[in-house]
């Protein structure tokens, strides 16, 4: 009945494309629109730069930044168990 449906790409995966429509929605699709909004607006890399990371820069696989971000995410989507995250 003339419904609008609203698009959003992230800019940091041009291959997700998200729509709002009220029938075919979930709030998962939020952690999408949190990451894009923590990335714009440089939160996650600022608090990167203000700790201080003792680990060996040989053995690290993830960045600090990408570790806090994945952090804020799982909190925000409400998995407060950090066993959520898959280990690679």
């Amino acid at each position: 009945m003339g419904e609008t449906v609203s698009t959003m790409t992230p800019s940091f995966n041009g291959y997700v494309r998200v729509e709002m429509s009220s029938q075919r929605s979930t709030s998962d699709s939020g952690a999408l629109l949190l990451r894009e909004a923590l990335d714009n607006s440089g939160a996650i890399d600022a608090l990167g730069d203000h700790l201080v990371d003792p680990r060996d820069p040989q053995r690290v696989r993830h960045s600090l930044a990408s570790q806090l971000r994945t952090v804020v995410l799982q909190r925000a989507m409400g998995w407060f168990d950090l066993s959520d995250q898959e280990n690679a």
